[in-house]
């Protein structure tokens, strides 16, 4: 049976073609996991690529090439791919479709692919740390389906989704973090990810590409209200170390004092205060996840002045002490 997908390569140099092999070997796994180092000196970094299930794969690439690579492919295999910029802003050209590629810092982006040619070109110098999740598209209907009742392809095809970037929250960050550094090599890693892959599309489609929250015709609200209060999120969202208070946020979403409590609360069911400590808490907990910092480090960086205030919170929405979780996190991911 011929490949899925095929990678080409028109340069005669071997390891940009040893680079293109990986490639495809990547895309086309079946099952397990891959890594593979980019030689020297086409480049630096890893490549990686994993079944999750269903066909399903996350392929996570963490390189930087010396020179630029031109890759030529055929994707035979319709698929929904969501693309994670988990590094430095990124840019690369696809001259098949006459368009320039970006992602910034914590951004994301979805495809909907069908046979298609594509023709990559990725810059020389160049840090880029993206993550995939490719999901052929009878999978994502099946999941669709069984899980998510009232949304389809096709209305996710009439929402527009496709060729939009999207911020990362917290909380997809960290469920993302969890996915790439499953603790278990055992029969349990399938288990794992599957049910982990399933949360971060939960996640990701709830608060970054649908916005989901209470339906619009049960709140007490006007459409331009709810406008301002996703608005009042945002800003949240990007200003975690340092939070406008509530009179400064009333002016810059041009929603009065008590309209922005009561509304927020109505719509995201909790209050401002405690969805700015929700998210400050999840940044924590990525932090401890993917860094090897101190307890008082990730207070700090999370926006906390106060260790013991932080470690309060952290016990209250996690059950769990940071230093103990961050222990407990060391011994799963050597599990």
């Amino acid at each position: 049976m011929s490949p899925l997908y095929e990678y080409k390569t028109d340069s005669p140099n071997t390891r940009q073609r040893s680079v293109c092999d990986m490639w495809n070997l990547a895309y086309n796994l079946e099952h397990g996991q891959m890594t593979y180092d980019i030689p020297e000196p086409t480049g630096r970094g890893v490549l990686r690529s994993s079944c999750i299930s269903r066909d399903i794969k996350m392929i996570d690439y963490n390189v930087n090439f010396y020179v630029p690579v031109e890759l030529r492919g055929v994707s035979k295999n319709p698929h929904f791919d969501i693309l994670f910029c988990m590094g430095k802003s990124i840019h690369w050209e696809l001259p098949e479709s006459r368009k320039n590629f970006d992602l910034l810092t914590g951004e994301s982006c979805i495809g909907i692919s069908k046979e298609t040619k594509k023709r990559c070109i990725f810059p020389a110098e160049q840090d880029m740390h993206i993550v995939e999740i490719k999901i052929p598209l009878p999978t994502l209907h099946k999941i669709l389906d069984e899980y998510c009742s009232g949304l389809t392809l096709d209305c996710l095809n009439t929402k527009g989704v496709t060729g939009k970037n999207y911020q990362l929250t917290p909380s997809i960050q960290v469920v993302l973090n969890q996915l790439l550094h499953c603790p278990y090599n055992s029969g349990l890693r399938r288990l794992y990810t599957e049910a982990k892959l399933l949360e971060l599309l939960a996640v990701y489609f709830s608060e970054s590409v649908l916005q989901i929250d209470k339906p619009i015709s049960s709140l007490s609200l006007s459409l331009d209200d709810v406008k301002s209060l996703r608005s009042a999120k945002e800003i949240l969202d990007n200003n975690l170390l340092d939070p406008p208070t509530i009179r400064q946020l009333s002016r810059l979403v041009k929603l009065n004092e008590y309209k922005l409590k009561k509304g927020f609360k109505e719509l995201f069911s909790m209050p401002v205060h405690a969805y700015v400590i929700q998210r400050k808490l999840e940044l924590a907990k990525l932090l401890l996840d993917s860094n090897n910092i101190s307890v008082s480090e990730a207070a700090c960086r999370a926006g906390y002045g106060n260790v013991s205030h932080f470690a309060s919170a952290f016990r209250k929405q996690y059950g769990t002490n940071p230093g103990n979780y961050m222990k407990a996190f060391k011994n799963e991911t050597n599990f």
